[in-house]
């Protein structure tokens, strides 16, 4: 979702991102043969289970999806200030290969398939995302640390004063506190988070991930404990800091820096844009981006469109359909999400069982001899201006040399007839007839010659 992300931690977004929800190629080596059929979930509980995950991971966010709502906005972390709380080195490295931090939440963060130059673009725009409020000078990181702080620092965070562990799991060890509040591991802070920011975020949390359920422990000047270091909430803050920076294991991340030497020309304004044509702020809110909006294909017939095996391989190995977006210089596509096999097959069950139109006999047949004149109607329609079968050119619609393996016969009638109906598209309503579908969809999905 960044999405898989926390109050402490940054970025991106969630969730489907766009395209055209599905698309060829299904990766079936031997072992993946044997896990796929590993999965017994009887059919009900994994159309549930389907139904579930697309409305976790958000897929709303840039489909539209008949009786399907999200929460996603509201788990994706906040992105108004990260510069403040992340290093550029750790964020250019999580947008090319997101990961969870967050363990109590649900939406997941999903890897866009970046090019290096995209990253650093996204990376410059969001690092430079600060409130201008600074420490001040004699508690900025790294600073001298007696061995009276250190001892505080550790009361602090124990059971008899903030509970820090509560909540936040130490490496290996779980949170003494209920799964749904679990929150970052505290051992990986460091080479995560700038180490000013955590006083900043000691005293307001939710300035910078508004709906966190981290308390403000140091709201003000008169809010620390009397009993520890004088009761000086900044020398306290700064404790907990130091201790915190002292615990853990700082990870090196070198492909910023390189990608920052082989595109020295990149600026953030760059990266401003592709926030906003990739629809992370459909996910994510950036106090000074719009919001985000629909970029992906309308899914509400989708299971009467794709065939359910075709989908499986998208969704294991998402690819660009439509060549207009390459065409028109945009950068949209469908993410890939780090999904299981049993919840690839979930979500492929919903969509194939529960998102269909009615009024589509999905897997009508075709009659073959109806192929001559369809091929005849391909040239009469000008179809082939838009869309390439086998070596003849093609334009910004899709590729339909292999559509029958993809696309159900049933849809195709109907969508010829009445494209507008399925999707908002740029093929245009040829006023065709019932026959004259029929015969377009036989020579589509037969042989091409």
């Amino acid at each position: 979702m960044l999405l898989q992300a926390t109050y402490t931690q940054g970025f991106f977004s969630l969730r489907l991102l766009t395209a055209s929800i599905f698309a060829t190629v299904f990766l079936l080596t031997t072992g993946h043969r044997a896990a796929w059929s590993q999965s017994t979930e009887k059919g009900e509980s994994r159309i549930d289970n389907g139904r579930a995950l697309i409305r976790d991971l958000g897929c709303v966010v840039c489909h539209e999806i008949k009786d399907q709502e999200t929460a996603v906005r509201s788990e994706a972390p906040n992105l108004t200030y990260e510069g403040e709380i992340v290093p550029r080195d750790w964020l250019y490295d999580f947008i090319k290969k997101p990961h969870g931090i967050r363990p109590a939440i649900k939406a997941r963060m999903p890897n866009l398939r970046l090019a290096d130059r995209e990253a650093l673009a996204i990376t410059e725009f969001l690092a430079g995302l600060r409130d201008g409020e600074t420490v001040p000078k004699e508690f900025r990181y790294p600073r001298k640390v007696s061995a009276e702080e250190t001892e505080a620092a550790k009361k602090l965070v124990s059971p008899d004063y903030l509970n820090c562990f509560n909540c936040h799991m130490l490496g290996d060890k779980k949170p003494t506190g209920q799964p749904e509040e679990w929150a970052p591991d505290l051992a990986q802070i460091k080479g995560r988070i700038n180490p000013d920011f955590l006083l900043k975020w000691l005293r307001d949390p939710s300035k910078y991930r508004p709906g966190t359920k981290m308390p403000a422990f140091f709201p003000d000047k008169d809010s620390g404990p009397d009993d520890i270091l004088g009761g000086d909430e900044m020398r306290q803050m700064a404790a907990i800091r130091d201790y915190l920076m002292s615990i853990g294991k700082a990870e090196s991340f070198p492909e910023y820096a390189q990608a920052k030497a082989r595109f020295a020309d990149v600026t953030p304004s760059e990266g401003r844009s592709l926030m906003v044509r990739l629809n992370c702020v459909g996910c994510h809110e950036v106090g000074v981006l719009p919001q985000g909006k629909k970029v992906g294909p309308n899914l509400t017939y989708e299971g009467s469109r794709v065939r359910k095996d075709w989908l499986i391989g998208f969704l294991r190995a998402p690819h660009t359909i439509k060549p207009e977006f390459a065409l028109m210089g945009s950068p949209t596509r469908m993410p890939t999400f780090p999904l299981t096999v049993a919840e690839t097959l979930a979500v492929a069950e919903y969509i194939s069982q529960a998102l269909v139109d009615k009024n589509v006999q999905q897997d009508g047949g075709i009659d073959p001899s109806l192929a001559k004149g369809g091929r005849r109607l391909f040239k009469e329609k000008t179809c082939d201006n838009c869309h390439r079968i086998g070596s003849s050119p093609g334009g910004i619609g899709p590729d339909l040399t292999a559509a029958g393996e993809r696309l159900r016969p049933g849809w195709v009638i109907k969508f010829i007839q009445k494209p507008e109906h399925y999707l908002e598209t740029r093929m245009p309503n040829l006023k065709v007839s019932p026959e004259e579908a029929r015969a377009l969809a036989a020579y589509v999905f037969g042989p091409k010659n």
